[in-house]
């Protein structure tokens, strides 16, 4: 599913979500472990604020977007991107929407994290440069789509990095999955 996919599906369900900060929460979410579909759906029900009836409404377009946003994460070689609106759009709604994916990815590993994990120090400052990141300016200079780019790789990097690190499965020769 690609932003503007995802952005249609929240505006037939009447969401005013941004597409950004959903696939930001999920995926934080998602990096923290194995989680059954039930418990990801009432995450994520919760996140959009669902009713009753648009959940049914839209679960098999939600568990798609789900499964491949796992897949994307835990493939080895590192097909994950952020998803985020399309080139098109001016710099500075771009980079609102980079800070937005970051606040949301760091909520949704938050709300995950249990007390007791330790996370390294690589994985914690990666974690650290997200929430910074999330407070992006969107003042632009000369280089401002150059940066952008880069800031992007960043952001995919530092996700990889906090993936492997939090999202251990009792069998590490399975890819991981929604159990």
């Amino acid at each position: 599913m690609t932003f503007d996919q995802l952005e249609a599906l929240f505006f037939d369900l009447d969401l005013d979500a941004n597409p950004s900060g959903f696939h930001g929460f999920l995926c934080g979410t998602l990096s923290c472990g194995p989680l059954d579909t039930l418990t990801l759906r009432e995450v994520l029900d919760h996140w959009l604020t669902l009713s009753p009836e648009r959940i049914s409404a839209a679960e098999g377009s939600f568990q798609a977007f789900c499964s491949a946003s796992l897949a994307n994460l835990a493939d080895p070689t590192f097909v994950f991107q952020p998803m985020l609106p399309n080139d098109d759009l001016p710099l500075p709604e771009r980079l609102v929407a980079v800070g937005a994916w970051c606040g949301s990815y760091v909520s949704g590993v938050a709300e995950r994290l249990q007390s007791d994990t330790d996370v390294s120090g690589d994985g914690a400052e990666a974690l650290r440069d997200l929430t910074a990141i999330a407070q992006v300016s969107i003042d632009v200079d000369g280089d401002g789509e150059r940066d952008y780019w880069e800031l992007v790789e960043y952001v995919r990097i530092a996700v990889q990095l906090i993936f492997d690190e939090l999202h251990v499965d009792e069998e590490s020769s399975q890819p991981p999955t929604f159990h």
